[in-house]
């Protein structure tokens, strides 16, 4: 019976301690950030809207809560779609097209 070997990946070499990132890396980072941030933001002034409504209808506490939290994420889906994208593509490219 022959075994077969794995194949092994070869580990990356390792930064020197101290060097600085390089600038692409840094790029990217601060670019999937603000992707990341633009989504959050959406989302978050989205639900602060679906509450203000659902309170001004005379929802209360936690029910009213609990709505927005409902309504707003299913609203989000189709309005946060281009973020969303934007970040799994982000994401495929920094990890070279693998998932």
């Amino acid at each position: 019976m022959e075994l077969r070997r794995r194949p092994t990946r070869r580990p990356r070499p390792a930064a020197a301690a101290g060097a600085p990132a390089p600038a692409a890396a840094v790029a990217k980072d601060r670019r999937l950030a603000g992707i990341n941030l633009r989504y959050f933001a959406l989302r978050a002034v989205l639900f602060g809207v679906v509450l203000a409504v659902v309170l001004l209808l005379g929802a209360g506490g936690f029910l009213a809560f609990v709505l927005a939290l409902v309504i707003s994420g299913l609203m989000s889906y189709p309005l946060a779609l281009r973020q969303r994208r934007a970040v799994v593509a982000v994401m495929e490219n920094r990890h070279g097209g693998r998932r």
